[in-house]
């Protein structure tokens, strides 16, 4: 049907369903008594009244809530949800990803599900700044995906994260008595032979939601093995193509797993687990980790990603 070939009276039945639905307020229900019509009716003019032209809808603010950018990035890299926060200073940069990745964890949290955290600045903030709805979900458990590190700075370590959000959610908090690195692959199988770490690992590949931070690859491993030695030289060569980790994992700018030579000693969830979690929420920002963020993307690292305007821009 065209515009220009309806009658006068057919186009007057249009505008008036359309202004009572979206100006008048009415329901479907009550514009189909007053109107004397079915309800299946009035549901097909509000639709074609959108197709002719007579009802044009705008969205106000579409560009400050970055939504145009936010469905760009999902098309282009087949992700399940992006959330772009608006440019701000690099002061407020984790603030702002941390208030974002709060919200989100908030209204997608259901019963039943186990949350899994990594380290990270953004992850810090956002379990910080995490408000609770009134009305909790029930029979939470929130655990780490990696072993404990020194944390510097004004960085909460992953232990302090997980008890703090499972405080805030009442929810059931499982720790992984372990560093995130040993001094020996022995070490490790010691620690992952503990009733207690089988337990909790049993839990973290079970989570339902995993929240993490997205490194860039060097400050990251040289923060690791600095934990137990600082031969840089040895070290780095098998690093030459990294570009960035998630969860003490390696990739290159493809997303292919590059293997570190103390891979072996690292205690945090295996690869192939990490990835069977459904949801894996990446929270990263600032431009020099838009390759690392990428990469976990590319990678399938991450599912949804969190991350600022001006970083969401350059991945496009």
């Amino acid at each position: 049907m065209k515009k220009d070939r309806m009658t006068t009276e057919l186009l007057n039945e249009y505008g008036r369903v359309a202004y009572y639905y979206y100006k008048g307020g009415l329901t479907q229900n009550e514009i189909s008594k007053k109107m004397n019509m079915s309800r299946q009716r009035v549901n097909r003019i509000l639709s074609t009244c959108i197709d002719l032209g007579i009802v044009k809808i705008s969205i106000e603010d579409v560009e400050k809530w970055n939504l145009e950018l936010e469905v760009a990035l999902e098309k282009k890299y087949g992700l399940c949800d992006v959330r772009i926060v608006s440019q701000t200073s690099e002061v407020d940069l984790f603030d702002a990803l941390g208030d974002s990745a709060s919200e989100y964890l908030k209204n997608n949290i259901s019963n039943n599900d186990i949350i899994g955290l990594t380290r990270g600045c953004t992850i810090s903030r956002m379990v910080e700044r995490f408000v609770p709805d009134i009305q909790k979900p029930n029979d939470i458990i929130v655990t780490q995906l990696m072993g404990n590190t020194k944390e510097k700075g004004g960085e909460s370590g992953i232990d302090k994260m997980v008890f703090l959000l499972a405080d805030k959610l009442n929810a059931k908090e499982e720790f992984l008595y372990a560093p995130v690195i040993v001094g020996d692959s022995s070490a490790k199988k010691i620690y992952m032979q503990d009733p207690f770490c089988k337990s909790t690992y049993h839990i973290m590949k079970n989570c339902s939601i995993a929240v993490v931070g997205i490194g860039t690859a060097h400050s990251q491993w040289k923060h690791m093995v600095a934990l137990y030695d600082d031969n840089e030289a040895r070290e780095a060569k098998w690093a030459e193509n990294v570009v960035g980790e998630v969860c003490t994992h390696f990739y290159d700018k493809n997303g292919k797993e590059v293997m570190p030579p103390f891979r072996d000693r690292i205690i945090s969830i295996a690869l192939e687990d990490y990835k069977n979690i459904p949801i894996r929420i990446g929270v990263a920002g600032g431009v020099e980790k838009a390759e690392a963020i990428r990469g976990a993307i590319i990678g399938k690292y991450i599912n949804v990603l969190i991350t600022d305007e001006e970083t969401a821009k350059k991945l496009l």
